[in-house]
């Protein structure tokens, strides 16, 4: 997490996103935010049926990047969120860069067998020309993540050894599939289904090139930590092509998304008290991979 997303708050957020409204006349009446607050922050205008995702000005090339990924995708007919007419460049305002995009009313979290349909359309796709996407790195980020937990010393130390350990390890994996374009974080909140059914592709920021096994293994970890059903996960399977639990690597893969799960999660610890619970809970878990995990989702 960038060092500046830690004052990212919903105050800033939604006085920033009063002030862009006021300059574009558009109404900020009943504005509030969409989700928890990390390195961004969504505010929906209700009034507009418009989102602005608000982050620091570090970010500004990155957010500038998902615009035209979304110009992209929308040109190969991937179902993929779009930005308002006409915005070319991310907004700044005060260290903030702001972009806008269309609201899609009544989404909800895609079922497995169309995350897993969304997934093997993405995949399909060839690095894009004149598009400067990043390397894949699952490990970006979450050393800040650790070094924001409200958690113990000896908890913090595993953590960090764990992610030591991790990068070392998958140094050493062979993908079973093709290099290429990766959503990055492909959950159940990022694929969603507008109100016809229609899966919509959301949160562009760590869109990349890389093993596509990363964006597989999120629906194998829920799995295995109580979030989908076996069955659930066999329509994910089906849909998709192929089960990544068959490969040799999806141990390591796994245990990385895991960790990189269960460090964003403790980097809210200081700010949400409430997490601490479940923060523990991933730790213990972690610090046993042989016994259940029982995870809570929607935290």
């Amino acid at each position: 997490m960038a060092e500046s997303s830690s004052h990212l708050t919903t105050e800033i957020a939604l006085s920033t996103a009063a002030r862009v409204a006021n300059e574009c006349s558009w109404s900020s009446l009943n504005a509030h935010i969409l989700g928890p607050i990390g390195e961004n922050a969504t505010v929906l205008l209700p009034e507009e049926q418009l989102v602005l995702r608000i982050c620091a000005s570090i970010h500004h090339q990155r957010a500038h990047r998902e615009l035209r990924l979304a110009n992209w995708l929308r040109g190969y007919r991937i179902p993929a969120v779009r930005a308002i007419d006409g915005m070319n460049e991310p907004l700044l305002r005060n260290g903030w860069t702001i972009t806008v995009w269309k609201h899609i009313p009544g989404v909800r979290p895609a079922s497995t067998d169309v995350i897993g349909a969304a997934l093997r359309q993405l995949h399909e796709l060839t690095e894009p020309s004149g598009i400067d996407l990043p390397v894949l790195d699952p490990f970006d980020g979450i050393t800040d993540y650790i070094d924001q937990a409200h958690l113990e010393p000896h908890d913090v130390g595993f953590l960090r050894r764990q992610l030591d350990n991790l990068r070392n390890a998958y140094t050493r994996l062979n993908p079973a599939l093709p290099s290429g374009p990766v959503h990055g974080d492909a959950h159940r909140k990022n694929i969603v289904q507008d109100e016809s059914g229609h899966p919509v592709i959301l949160d562009l920021e760590r869109f990349s090139i890389g093993a596509r096994e990363w964006d597989l293994v999120v629906a194998a970890v829920y799995e295995r930590v109580g979030w989908y059903t076996a069955s659930e996960y066999s329509a994910f399977i089906a849909a998709y092509g192929w089960d990544i639990r068959e490969w040799s690597g999806f141990e390591t893969m796994a245990a990385v998304r895991e960790l990189r799960m269960t460090a964003w999660l403790c980097a809210r610890t200081g700010r949400e008290p409430r997490l601490l619970p479940e923060a523990r809970r991933r730790i213990t878990s972690l610090r046993d991979p042989s016994g259940p995990r029982v995870w809570q989702p929607g935290t």
